[in-house]
């Protein structure tokens, strides 16, 4: 069982006992990613998930004391009890065991201790996006909800509002940034990392961004899908608007792929089509994990409308 299956479960147990999830927490104070917080009021918890139990785990789950009224740790069931040693070091530091079967029910096999005293920065870390992005605690591969992503979402979603030219100033008093520096950073990040939906241009001396606009019409999208070549028109179609897909799981669903070809060409056959789709705005390359690709908004609507169906 992988870890991010074993989040739902984890979720559905938490909410019948009346805590909230959140995955994928960063916490800048200890410069580590929670896989999951889950808060009740006051109360916050932290469950930590591996594929096996191991001092790794336990060492893991241990940052946070501090930091979490409750720690857990998940595993998946496993029908030998734990070694002595073990129980003793879980109970002696009050951290608590989740077991997760195959059919996904969740077994408590030690309860955690309540820690009274803790302090505010995990929870404070917590924000709305890490409860409605579609991000599984465990998770690997990238798609972290990270404060790059935060302020990406806010920049974005104010200039697809807006619909028309706004400078670094009209930006940063109606969005938050993470950064330090934010007119600099925002602006290189807008124009280095995000081109794919973002456009700027200089004039008298300030720089001014909006959204890429999106065509209009049905009719313009499946014209604009008719004079795609062949090659970018396959790479659309074998791209996803929710999961972020490497070349090589790309070239391996192209029409006649195969896992060995994938391995050995999707760096030249695919990446071309890449950047030529990111060019045009309708696919986005993760700022976070490495050589990973999904729709744009915009590539989006393309392939519903211009293919006819859902992409």
């Amino acid at each position: 069982m992988r870890e991010e299956d074993m989040y739902e479960p984890i979720k559905a147990w938490m909410g019948e006992r009346g805590f909230t999830s959140y995955p994928e927490v960063e916490c800048k104070h200890l410069g580590g990613r929670a896989d999951i917080v889950v808060t009740s009021g006051q109360l916050v918890g932290v469950v930590e998930m591996k594929q096996s139990l191991s001092l790794d785990l336990i060492e893991q789950a241990l940052r946070w004391r501090g930091f979490a009224h409750y720690i857990w740790i998940a595993i998946p069931y496993q029908p030998k009890s734990f070694k002595k040693f073990v129980s003793m070091v879980l109970r002696d530091y009050g951290i608590g065991v989740l077991t997760i079967s195959k059919f996904g029910s969740v077994w408590p096999a030690h309860m955690p201790k309540l820690a009274r005293r803790t302090l505010p920065d995990l929870k404070e870390a917590l924000t709305e996006h890490h409860r409605t992005a579609e991000v599984k605690g465990g998770q690997s591969g990238g798609g972290y909800i990270t404060p790059y992503r935060i302020t990406m979402k806010q920049v974005r979603h104010y200039l697809t509002k807006e619909n028309q030219w706004r400078t670094l100033k009209d930006i940063l008093d109606h969005c938050e940034t993470h950064y330090a520096s934010p007119r600099a950073s925002l602006a290189k990040a807008l124009w280095q990392f995000e081109a794919a939906w973002c456009e700027r241009k200089k004039e008298g001396g300030k720089l001014y961004f909006r959204a890429r606009l999106l065509e209009g019409s049905e009719m313009a999208k499946k014209k604009a899908l008719r004079m795609l070549p062949e090659k970018q028109v396959n790479v659309l179609l074998a791209l996803s608007a929710k999961e972020w897909r490497t070349p090589t799981v790309i070239a391996g669903m192209l029409p006649g792929g195969n896992v060995e070809k994938a391995r050995r060409f999707d760096s030249l056959y695919v990446n071309s089509p890449l950047k030529a789709l990111i060019k045009k705005g309708w696919v986005e390359k993760n700022p976070v994990g490495r050589g990973q690709y999904r729709l744009t908004e915009a590539g989006q609507a393309l392939m519903k409308d211009g293919a006819g169906g859902e992409s």
